[in-house]
């Protein structure tokens, strides 16, 4: 798999570029990984940008990060829970090394992991399910609890894991972090329909990836259906490229677009693509 843009050439165009401010512009850079810049401010949702290994030390990426940890600049960096491909130690320590005033937020009962790791508390924003946080002026995260593959929390009932509904000055986007689909997420999201742009993972999960402890997502009928639902303008497909044994083809999801939702749009994002919403 290769990169549309990666490098200095993306990393210029995310800080450098300006856009209309009726124009929500995002990239693509792999897994769930979404770069979101809204009034100067860059956001990044699930970044990996380092290699990931398994215990013989051999890569797992499909294809390489698209430019070094510490070469990013970031106002807000979102983790959606705590495994390797959403939140990484890495990744984190090396962004908030060269970026002093980044906030990460993440799941409120990740706080104790993150400080371990080194991160000052001061780069620390926590958040938990139905509640909603302003990062900015007409900016807001609500958290939306999810189910990797089941739904947990911690003894204060917080969850372990969630999704990030964004409202950008009326413009809403979901990025659903890892989950199933369930009927209490679905239930949950049509109180905020419709939606400008959902963000879904579509691998999917099966017999062989359970035996070795790969935990699932909704698959990509799972995706089109609650893109239905929920009436969305857009759909975005992501976490099927970027991790060896865990994949999908996401012609499979847009297959079922075609099928069960011929009436609604949705794009299949290139890496290091810029995609404006509008």
């Amino acid at each position: 798999m290769l990169w549309y843009k990666t490098g200095n050439t993306l990393l210029n165009e995310i800080k450098e570029k300006e856009f209309s401010k009726n124009l929500l512009p995002f990239w693509y850079i792999g897994q769930m990984g979404i770069v979101i810049k809204w009034n100067q401010k860059i956001i990044y949702i699930d970044p990996v940008l380092t290699d990931l290994t398994d215990e013989k030390g051999n890569t797992r990426r499909h294809y390489p990060a698209p430019y070094q940890a510490e070469d990013a600049f970031a106002d807000y960096i979102f983790c959606t829970h705590n495994h390797r491909d959403h939140m990484n130690q890495e990744t984190l320590l090396g962004m908030v090394a060269s970026n002093p005033n980044v906030k990460i937020i993440i799941p409120e009962p990740l706080k104790k992991e993150l400080i371990a790791w080194g991160i000052p508390e001061r780069h620390i924003l926590t958040l938990s399910q139905n509640k909603t946080l302003e990062i900015e002026e007409n900016v807001t995260v609500t958290g939306i609890e999810t189910a990797h593959d089941s739904y947990q929390y911690d003894e204060q009932g917080n969850s372990l894991t969630l999704g990030y509904l964004f409202h950008f000055a009326g413009m809403k986007l979901f990025h659903s972090g890892d989950t199933m689909l369930t009927q209490k997420l679905l239930d949950t999201l049509k109180k905020y329909a419709p939606f400008h742009v959902l963000l879904l993972p579509i691998n999917g999960s099966d017999i062989l990836r359970d035996s070795k402890n790969i935990i699932g997502n909704m698959n990509a009928k799972d995706a089109t259906i609650l893109a239905s639902e929920l009436c969305a303008e857009l759909t975005i497909p992501l976490h099927y490229d970027m991790v060896k044994g865990n994949e999908e083809n996401p012609l499979l999801f847009a297959q079922y677009m075609e099928k069960l939702a011929p009436n609604l749009r949705y794009h299949i994002m290139r890496l290091g693509e810029l995609f404006l919403l509008g």
